[in-house]
């Protein structure tokens, strides 16, 4: 059971925190999305609710789910993999296809989350996910693009960052063209959106400062370079190479204007 690996954790990060008061709501469980949501379930995350349409086939074996999936939808696999690792996961799923106008479960279970984490090949229906989680709680945003050589990592919070889609729209670097890929390394994709995610959780709380430099209100978005000779935030030690943590100006040193996030100042 996964309960019994806290242990070494509990001394550096506050899992009772997590355990506790953290209600995460998921959508899309591709490659990154099912790797995030393993590592945020041995983080403590023990209230889950998750958001993906498809079914397991053959064709997309790499997407993370294993060959005994193939053939079933991957939310009915995901509810019987995660509460045999433990029983004390409140876990609900749905196969709803959201678009930006068709937004049920989704807005429901909005209002009982403290988290949501987006992993869409779509950024228009993120986008619009975003909009409505930006006043009420955290968002994440994760993708990975041009064949794995490059991903992005973006959060925002209302009054504290731009919402997502300003980040994206003014940040200077996007990432290629593309959405998802599957047969890729995601590792440090995952990684950052889990440190921005334990930072969002932790705050305040014991093992917060080890993730602190992913939740910097200026710098909301991290691009990732999977690559040798990838980007470096010149002066911060604590930001690993191959990720770049980017402030979302404009070419003035503004920050954005929209109906969504108006009010926020760099």
């Amino acid at each position: 059971m996964i309960d019994d690996w806290f242990a070494p954790l509990r001394g550096l990060i506050d899992v009772a925190h997590i355990e506790r008061t953290v209600r995460l709501l998921v959508v899309g469980c591709g490659r990154v999305g099912l790797s995030f949501i393993h590592i945020a379930i041995a983080r403590g995350v023990r209230w889950l609710r998750v958001i993906e349409p498809d079914w397991t086939e053959s064709r997309n074996y790499a997407s993370g789910f294993p060959e005994a999936a193939v053939g079933s939808r991957k939310i009915d696999f995901l509810r019987e993999h995660l509460l045999r690792y433990s029983s004390r996961i409140s876990f609900e799923g749905a196969s709803a296809r959201l678009t930006a106008s068709s937004v049920e479960p989704f807005l429901s279970w909005l209002s009982r989350s403290t988290h949501v984490a987006l992993f869409l090949d779509s950024f228009e229906v993120a986008s619009a996910l975003a909009r409505m989680a930006y006043r009420h709680c955290p968002c994440l945003y994760a993708a990975v693009f041009e064949n794995g050589s490059t991903g992005e990592a973006a959060w925002s919070l209302g009054g504290q960052t731009p919402c997502l889609e300003s980040t994206v729209r003014l940040s200077e670097k996007r990432g290629a063209r593309g959405g998802q890929t599957a047969l890729v390394d995601v590792l440090s994709t995952v990684n950052v959106s889990v440190r921005q995610f334990l930072g969002l959780a932790l705050a305040g709380r014991r093992g917060f400062e080890l993730f602190a430099p992913y939740v910097r209100p200026r710098f909301p978005l991290a691009v990732v370079v999977n690559r040798p000779g990838g980007f470096v935030e010149m002066g911060s030690p604590d930001v690993p190479s191959g990720v770049r943590l980017v402030e979302v100006v404009d070419g003035n040193g503004r920050g954005p204007t929209c109906p969504t996030c108006a009010g926020y100042s760099p």
